[in-house]
């Protein structure tokens, strides 16, 4: 009998399919991130070391960006509370004041997306082996999509709020990366989303993980009368940026 030709050896990893380009991915592959590296080497401590030690780096730079996170917040949750104080009295429906939180919780998520979107491009940069720039956090290349991601983003957060809370979590939760793909790889709004989406359902445990920890990490500033997610909110940036690249399968700067 004659034998078999020998077969050539699996690719490198294991996966069925070549390894992903250089750089990672441009948009999600057919059936979503499950067939790209899925950041094995991922752990929380890494994340949380990384976003610690970057922003002791970059500390000054990061803290001029900080204010004007802290500022935009600020802005907002004062009209948010105006709002509320105008319209909520003892004789307001449950109904109307979720809908009123829902409206504030909103507006929050699309400042700190507006104004996120430039730190999440500083952070980037660090992930790629550059210093972080203040000046970046004012620079948009790519504003358009930057805007309609956080008024789609924010929109879906205040529906989900008023569907009593839940959803809104949920969904702040599944397209906590779309405005990372949008500043990184320029996608449209609704793919960044879908993106953010495959990404935390091939990660789910990780990024679970990872969301409710930089949650807590970044909201540790509001303690000192909110003036700490100056250096509380970058740090989770930072991390989340550090996550978002292990889990793209590109190239980490030490």
């Amino acid at each position: 009998m004659s034998q078999m030709p020998p077969q050539p050896p699996p690719p490198p990893g294991g996966y069925g399919g070549p390894p992903p380009p250089p750089g990672g991915y441009g948009a999600p592959p057919p059936g979503g991130f499950g067939g790209a590296p899925t950041g094995g080497q991922w752990d929380l401590g890494a994340a949380l070391t990384y976003g610690w030690n970057k922003f002791q780096q970059n500390m000054a730079q990061i803290v001029i960006a900080g204010v004007a996170l802290f500022v935009g917040i600020a802005a907002v949750v004062v009209v948010a509370i105006v709002l509320q104080t105008a319209v909520v009295d003892y004789d307001t429906s449950f109904f109307v004041i979720l809908f009123i939180n829902a409206i504030m919780v909103g507006l929050i998520f699309v400042v700190l997306q507006l104004i996120g979107a430039g730190i999440i491009r500083g952070a980037l940069d660090i992930t790629e082996g550059r210093p972080f720039n203040a000046s970046t956090v004012f620079k948009f290349t790519n504003a358009t999509n930057v805007l309609l991601t956080a008024l789609l983003i924010g929109a879906g957060v205040l529906v989900g709020t008023v569907l009593c809370y839940l959803p809104g979590i949920a969904f702040g939760f599944i397209s906590s990366y779309a405005m990372y793909f949008v500043v990184d790889k320029n996608m449209a709004p609704v793919d960044a989303i879908k993106a953010s989406f495959e990404l935390i359902k091939a990660n789910f445990g990780n990024t679970l993980i990872w969301y409710i920890v930089s949650g807590i990490v970044g909201g540790l500033g509001a303690i000192l009368c909110g003036i700490g997610i100056i250096a509380t909110m970058p740090i989770a940036i930072i991390g989340t940026a550090y996550t978002y690249k292990m889990f793209t399968g590109q190239a980490v700067a030490p």
